[in-house]
């Protein structure tokens, strides 16, 4: 049964793949704009202008063009840049390792962040350190992402505190381990406006875990409250914990856009926008599906998991 909803889910998620590769093919060639002008610039010859349209087959129908490119996604010769005669993948690649490394950093804060204050204010539901927890965390989750960064640049860059820079722009010439400090300000704008969903997440999770009948009987043994909330009670909600992360995993794949542009962090998020500033149509095709893809994997990495560390539905793997 397992299997065949994993199969069913990879099935889907194929086939949204495939309908987003058409939509955003659709919607770039749609729009008002000559891809050729902004490759050859404002002085070409006719000779240039006939090569340039035989090299992106604009002079082939609309159908051979998305086959085409599709077969080059697929078999990843994603073509050139309008901008630059580098292959996409080989521009596309330091930008990967970028998101990549920052992700890493984001997440191996946020789960131990969440998990200690979620289960904390569950444990002590209703008191003074559950409400400022409820409160902050209300109060982050309010705030627009951009926000958030804007705000940690003016007190932790500018006009209150000069401690990390405002921008990461890094030596490409020095490694990026002895740039460390160029992250701070990413990764913090980052945990701040992703930890109030996987914190509330993990609180209702021991909540509901904490008043159930397992959890009493565990009580009346006599067990130390130790005992209890972290052998029982955490145990029983991993589920909805390793959820909640993964789908703040999710989340953060799309949320590094606005963090990427506002501190001008070269990773996939900035790239892209910087494709749509300068109309690059290669790029920009290349970069949504690349990041649907890695969405559509996390959400089905996330759903495995979950089934993984439930045993009701280990069982029936």
């Amino acid at each position: 049964m397992i299997r065949s909803i994993l199969l069913r889910r990879l099935i889907s998620g194929v086939i949204t793949l495939w309908l987003i590769s058409v939509v955003i093919f659709a919607v770039l060639h749609v729009l008002p704009g000559d891809p050729r002008l902004i490759a050859l610039g404002d002085e070409y010859t006719q000779e240039q202008w006939d090569a340039m349209t035989r090299e992106m087959q604009l002079d082939q129908p609309l159908l051979t063009q998305y086959g085409s490119w599709l077969k080059g996604l697929i078999t990843f010769d994603w073509g050139n840049s309008l901008m630059s005669p580098y292959p996409i993948s080989e521009l596309l690649g330091s930008a990967v390792y970028y998101t990549a490394l920052l992700t890493f950093f984001v997440m191996i804060l946020v789960i131990p962040i969440a998990t200690v204050i979620g289960v904390y204010s569950a444990v002590h539901s209703g008191r003074l350190a559950d409400n400022v927890a409820s409160f902050l965390t209300l109060s982050l989750a309010a705030m627009p992402g951009f926000a958030i960064a804007v705000l940690t640049i003016y007190f932790l860059a500018t006009n209150v505190f000069r401690i990390f820079p405002g921008s990461s722009i890094f030596d490409p010439n020095v490694s990026v381990w002895s740039q460390l400090e160029l992250f701070a300000l990413p990764v913090l704008a980052s945990v701040l406006g992703l930890i109030p969903y996987p914190i509330r997440m993990v609180r209702a999770a021991m909540i509901e875990a904490l008043e159930s009948d397992a959890v009493m009987v565990a009580r009346l043994k006599g067990l130390p409250e130790r005992t209890v909330i972290f052998r029982h009670a955490l145990r029983m909600c991993l589920g909805p914990i390793v959820q909640a992360f993964g789908l703040t995993l999710v989340f953060l794949s799309g949320g590094t856009i606005i963090v990427e542009t506002v501190f001008s962090y070269p990773g996939v998020g900035y790239e892209l926008i910087q494709g749509v500033g300068r109309r690059d149509f290669p790029v920009i095709q290349t970069l949504v599906v690349i990041l649907a893809f890695f969405t559509i994997v996390l959400n089905l990495l996330t759903d495995l998991a979950v089934m993984i560390v439930t045993p009701r539905l280990r069982t029936r793997m």
